[in-house]
């Protein structure tokens, strides 16, 4: 279970899944597609264990806790595609208890919270309140419809109650794709509320509500495919190998998972919100994700199955009809990705505060003066402030930082907001990796000039043979008295021209494999036989190098982590850069407000739509760091954020700038939107740039998936 995190929470979910499985809930599923199931068992017994009512407070049946519960739950219900009104029931009691008065809240809620009764959600278009007080019309599609005692449906910006048997209420099912759960329309015909049925404003919260419960069972639903397809693809065998070596399988795989993970971090940010009123933004984050997600994973699904997964004995099927279902239920009435730019553009574009621990405290009072001191400090003497200090690079190693744990380096970031702190970039990525694997002497010659801004360094990875691969080395050292002669040609090269020192991979041992033969060397560019040659861009700026090394000599004190150990080196040194990445650097000047501004310029149809897409996007970027950073805060352990966030912005980049071109029109071909005409040919190499997303979705279908490498290529 992936919304988990907390100690508690993976406890909840351990007891969830087994709770499932004791009573195959899956069987159960699968006998909807021929008969209405029995889950009278599983319903009373589900029920018996608080978790319809986990989300309610105990003065009305509840059992206190929130929400953050109750999607643990519902991803575990999603992941077996469980039968029964209990995401309809969960969402119904959320808003009554919300806005319901006291006398409402103790008729109907320890009811829904014990199972006794169940409900039906509908905040689908249909319904309208006449001027007596009445409310007539249709919903077409209520989720559960036939089988609640209470309903819960939408009326303009209200919410009324409903009971299915009261007067001027017809309830008629309706096919449904989905045989889990029962579909119906309901017909109001001058219908009268009774006293407190009607939830004044409560429409926005109610549908928010609907959004994020749905979301976690999505989830559990995109992570059950997800898991069916790489299962299937490990023992599935095609020209004498498993189909889960097949580069194209993985990258199926990989964008199944990098959505899904997408889709946690944003459910689980809009869950933590502490006042529900206040969700509205994160849920439709949640939702535009949610949705679609669970969709595209339950037809890769069946793609990834072939023949097989079309069979109606397959229960591929059963998680493309919920996802089918599930998707049009959540646009019904309003597209949350229409919901995410209109939130956007009222101020409301941010998620959940992430409230630090108590321990927190210890740290702000230095970080706050220190912040002040800074402040007060003139441009030029910032820097040495801040090397001298410890601040500028708090996350490392002392003395050049102050080994700040993850808690201390979070209130840092929030006490030194508003500062213009240098940007290390590249160097910082070297350096890094120098204060980790090299010498006490190297450390002492060269992290203390990095951090004032003495001197700049480069990577020297990539070559004309050897890009991603980055092990794939020609440049070749030559052992002579006292060091190295090296030869070669490294490309791509960011910055080279600005740089003085250079760390680059050298193949020194040509019999050994291509891993083991591999040494790191710090390479002075000034010294004899190293030419540097720039290389102009698509934007016509030059930040790419070529650099050629003709028999550049290197002393055997700089080399980096010991002959034939260059590899790992390198591993340390892209690990480095890829946190960074992950992190914030390295993205372009054009963002979410650019592209809003330029909507509201623009007429293109559905361009709201793709907007909204591109805002949930950027947001759920910082929530999966931000989910990162929470792991590192309570403990828990490394997750696959930040496995997963290298790809995700690099490609946001392209489709922010892309979708700023189709709306600007002809304003970046005839020079009036300059910085996005430059951002958007610019991102096209930040595709390609520290591991293509080719490279990338191979590594996180080996890596976390666990699919195996390609046998013919070692």
């Amino acid at each position: 279970m992936a919304l988990a995190i907390s100690p508690e929470h993976l406890s909840l979910a351990e007891v969830a899944s087994g709770h499932l499985a004791r009573y195959d809930v899956l069987k159960a599923s699968r006998e909807s597609l021929d008969d209405e199931p029995d889950i009278a068992r599983f319903w009373a017994s589900t029920a018996e264990l608080g978790w319809l009512g986990l989300h309610l407070p105990e003065e009305f049946g509840g059992s206190g806790f929130s929400l953050e519960e109750s999607i643990v739950v519902l991803e575990a219900l999603g992941h077996d595609v469980a039968p029964g009104p209990f995401l309809s029931t969960i969402a119904a009691s959320a808003v009554i208890a919300e806005y319901a008065d006291a006398e409402v809240k103790t008729r109907l809620l320890p009811a829904l919270a014990d199972g006794s009764q169940s409900a039906g959600v509908g905040y689908g278009p249909g319904l309208t309140a006449n001027a007596d007080g009445t409310v007539s019309g249709q919903v077409r599609a209520v989720l559960d419809a036939p089988s609640a005692d209470v309903l819960v449906l939408a009326v303009g910006a209200d919410v009324i109650v409903v009971d299915p048997t009261a007067e001027g209420v017809e309830v008629a099912r309706v096919s449904s794709m989905d045989t889990t759960r029962p579909l119906g329309s309901v017909t109001l015909t001058r219908h009268r509320p009774a006293d407190g049925l009607v939830l004044p404003g409560a429409e926005r919260t109610g549908r928010s509500l609907f959004r994020i419960l749905a979301s976690a069972e999505a989830v559990g639903g995109s992570f059950a495919a997800l898991e069916m397809a790489t299962e299937y693809a490990a023992t599935r065998e095609q020209f004498g190998r498993t189909i889960a070596t097949f580069q194209a399988v993985k990258h199926h795989c990989a964008d199944m998972l990098v959505a899904t993970e997408a889709t946690v971090a944003a459910t689980w940010d809009a869950a933590r919100s502490e006042n529900v009123r206040d969700a509205w933004f994160g849920a439709a984050v949640a939702a535009s994700y949610a949705g679609p997600t669970q969709l595209a994973n339950a037809r890769k699904n069946i793609q990834l199955h072939g023949g097989i997964g079309f069979t109606w004995e397959h229960n591929a099927h059963l998680y493309l009809r919920r996802a089918t279902a599930m998707a049009a239920l959540l646009k019904d009435g309003a597209d949350p990705a229409v919901d995410v730019v209109t939130a956007y553009r009222a101020g409301e574009g941010h998620g959940a505060r992430f409230e630090l621990p108590d321990s927190a405290e210890e740290y702000r009072a230095n970080a706050r003066a220190e912040a002040d001191t800074v402040r007060s400090l003139s441009e030029a003497d910032r820097r040495s402030r801040l090397v001298s200090s410890g601040y500028l690079v708090p996350h490392w190693p002392r003395p050049w930082g102050r080994a700040a744990d993850a808690v201390e380096q979070l209130v840092i970031e929030e006490e030194f907001d508003g500062i213009d702190l240098p940007e290390l970039g590249i160097t910082g990525w070297v350096m890094l990796t120098i204060t980790q694997v090299g010498s006490d002497a190297q450390r002492s010659r060269w992290v203390e000039p990095m951090l004032r801004g003495e001197e700049q360094w480069c990577q020297l990875f990539s070559e004309p043979g050897a890009g991603s691969d980055a092990a794939a080395v020609r440049t070749s050292g030559k052992k002579v008295d006292g060091g190295w002669l090296v030869s070669g040609q490294k490309v791509w090269t960011s910055v080279a021209l600005e740089c003085q020192w250079g760390l680059a991979t050298v193949r020194t041992d040509a019999e050994a494999s291509k891993h083991a033969g591999v040494t790191m060397m710090a390479i002075d560019l000034s010294a004899d036989g190293v030419e540097i040659r720039p290389l102009r861009e698509i934007t016509g700026d030059s930040l790419f190098n070529e650099v050629f090394f003709d028999d550049v000599f290197v002393p055997d004190s700089d080399v980096v982590g010991g002959v034939g150990e260059g590899w790992k080196v390198a591993r340390a040194t892209l690990g480095n850069e890829r946190v960074s990445i992950g992190g914030g650097s390295g993205a372009i000047a054009f963002g979410v407000p650019d592209l809003v501004e330029i909507l509201d310029r623009s007429d293109a149809n559905g361009g709201v739509v793709r907007v909204g897409e591109i805002v949930a996007e950027a947001h759920a970027l910082r929530l999966l760091n931000l989910r990162q950073a929470v792991r590192a805060v309570i403990g828990a352990g490394p997750g696959p954020e930040a496995n997963v966030t290298k790809l995700i912005r690099a490609e946001h980049s392209q489709r922010i700038t892309e979708l700023g071109v189709d709306l600007a029109g002809v304003d970046v071909v005839t020079g009036a939107a300059e910085k996005l005409a430059h951002d958007y040919l610019f991102a096209r190499c930040l595709t390609i740039a520290g591991g293509t997303s080719e490279i990338m979705r191979n590594t996180i279908a080996e890596r976390i998936l666990r699919m195996p490498r390609d046998p013919l290529v070692g």
